[in-house]
């Protein structure tokens, strides 16, 4: 007799999963043709991504899961403080190496709402899918944005020994992500390339931050991120496909004006002008209720601009398009303040025809067009405190006044030739530190200022106009000024744990350098020469705050030490 068969069908294997869903570990649901619901819902750039391994393919995918030696940065140091010893590894605590999703979440809400507050990322749909679907967000991009975060984040310094510790942790992690995520380009990729190179840039790593941003740029060229036609969209377009694409703009956007910000000698920008079509970005309320705005403005020498010149100047352009312009102008200035070669001496300056006449014309033009609410004020300050906006508003303020230094301190050395003549007869350099951001202890001495009294002779034929390098002085210290009121005024609103972009720390820094260079010779501006002691110890105690959270500015901090302990024991003989 044979016993009636209950027994259950074998047990088979389920249904393939996406290389994403096998990345992340996370359940796979999908009608056996790509996309599945979980890159769906991550957006059309990962959604066109999403594909499903053949049988008998590797499983690359999954190759960074197994145990590899930890990076340097994070092997145990005898010398070290327990505390940084035990630091977790990445790679171990998950596939990404991330921490707990709450302490993901508390650093990226510090990201959004404090380092990065005009950006790429649409902050309240991000947050609410971070909580919601973790998975549906990428893991590269997430440890990137904890490079940035992770310093000025409490609960990760906690849990990681230090600032530095966190920040180190997660850029090994980046690390050790980058070979799987650098050979296909995608939006989410971009984006975590340009947040990794500046996280290294910021902790002195400009090799590798150079290569990083490099990646990004060449992604976003790629993605023709660069042209208009990008971003056309139909008039029924859905919600999520206006964000997405306002997104891509401001990531493109975001890579130029870094790239201006890092401006220095012989440094080329990503992006010719004449190649960019794109225009710029909306303001936060159209991004943040997917609306597509009437009309945009344009950055000066991009065709758009060209062919209407008033989208540069237009007086309702939002906050975020008049902090691209002002860094546009900056990177403009930035490069020539490091050009030491006769290029730069083609026409002397008080020619109306020469680049600082140029130059300085641009600035005031530009700066007379600002809407209300963009001009410096304490009461500007605190409405855009109010909404949320006030770093981005400082940056614009700050590095509009830091050009209209920069473009004047270029001429220092004739200044001081002029109106303290008995300045190269002492002991100490007479330069005031480095005119940009990419600069550093290790590129040995600043670029040396353009000094026309050292021309060769007969390349100058004329003499200055009688007043003019007063004049100069007087302006030049007069935005020196006007610099240290926005970092007092910063100052006395800012709260403990507040993030801060890197530019604000060079503003301190050059604000202190002229500061003390006017406190050592008084006679280049007598009408602020009182307030110029004053100025440079604020600068110094500023920066003594600020530089741990970026360790490159730790040079910048040391050289304005050295240069005031220099001063004063000048006047103690």
């Amino acid at each position: 007799m044979h016993s009636q068969n209950t027994s259950t069908p074998p047990l088979k294997r389920g249904s393939v999963a996406c290389r994403r869903c096998r990345r992340l570990r996370s359940k796979c649901i999908h009608s056996a043709a790509p996309p599945c619901d979980a890159c769906r819902r991550a957006g059309p750039g990962v959604a066109a991504e999403c594909v499903f391994p053949r049988k008998g393919e590797k499983d690359t995918d999954r190759s960074f899961r197994r145990r590899m030696p930890p990076p340097a940065a994070l092997r145990a140091d005898p010398s070290a403080p327990a505390a940084s010893r035990d630091v977790p590894r990445p790679l171990a605590l998950s596939a990404a190496g991330l921490p707990p999703m709450d302490q993901v979440i508390a650093g990226c809400r510090i990201f959004v709402t404090s380092y990065f507050q005009l950006g790429f990322i649409p902050k309240t749909v991000f947050m609410e899918k971070l909580r919601r679907d973790p998975a549906a967000v990428s893991p590269f991009l997430l440890v990137c944005i904890l490079c940035i975060s992770a310093r000025f984040t409490p609960v990760l310094r906690n849990r990681y020994g230090g600032a530095r510790q966190a920040t180190d942790y997660f850029v090994a992690a980046a690390r050790a992500m980058v070979p799987t995520e650098m050979y296909t380009p995608s939006l989410e990729r971009i984006q975590a390339f340009f947040l990794l190179a500046i996280s290294q840039w910021g902790d002195g790593d400009r090799d590798r931050s150079s290569i990083d941003m490099g990646v990004a740029v060449r992604m976003a060229a790629l993605l023709k991120l660069h042209c208009e036609e990008s971003y056309v969209l139909p008039a029924d377009a859905p919600a999520e496909d206006i964000v997405q694409s306002e997104s891509a703009r401001r990531t493109f956007w975001m890579i130029q004006s870094q790239e201006n910000l890092h401006s220095g000698y012989k440094t080329p920008a990503p992006f010719p002008l004449q190649d960019i079509t794109t225009l710029l970005p909306c303001d936060e309320k159209e991004f943040a209720f997917a609306c597509i705005p009437p009309h945009r403005a344009a950055v000066a020498g991009t065709p758009p601009a060209v062919d209407k010149p008033h989208l540069v100047y237009a007086p309702d352009r939002c906050l975020f398009a008049t902090l691209i312009q002002v860094h546009q102008l900056w990177g403009r200035v930035a490069r020539r303040a490091c050009r030491a070669d006769s290029a730069a001496n083609k026409r002397k300056p008080w020619d109306t025809a020469s680049e600082y006449a140029v130059t300085v014309a641009e600035l005031h033009r530009w700066e007379a067009s600002l809407p209300a609410s963009h001009v410096f004020s304490v009461w500007n300050l605190r409405g855009w405190k109010t909404e949320n906006l006030h770093l981005a508003y400082l940056s614009m303020t700050m590095v509009l006044r830091l050009a209209n230094i920069v473009v004047r301190r270029i001429y220092l050395d004739d200044i001081l030739s002029e109106l303290a003549p008995h300045a190269s007869e002492m002991g100490q350099p007479i330069s005031a530190g480095t005119s940009n951001m990419a600069g550093g202890a290790d590129d040995g001495p600043p670029v040396p200022t353009v000094r026309y009294t050292d021309a060769p002779t007969g390349f100058w034929d004329a003499i200055a106009p009688e007043g003019f390098w007063e004049t100069m002085a007087t302006e030049l210290f007069f935005n020196v000024e006007q610099l240290h009121d926005q970092i007092d005024a910063y100052f006395a609103l800012r709260a403990p744990e507040e993030g801060f972009p890197q530019i604000l720390v060079f503003c301190v820094y050059i604000c202190g350098s002229l500061a003390s260079c006017l406190w050592r010779y008084p006679s280049l501006c007598m009408q602020r020469a009182d307030k110029a002691e004053g100025m440079a110890r604020r600068a110094l105690e500023v920066l003594g705050e600020l530089h741990q959270a970026w360790p490159m500015s730790l040079e910048w901090q040391r050289g304005l030490q050295k240069a005031q302990e220099v001063y004063i024991s000048e006047s103690n003989v």
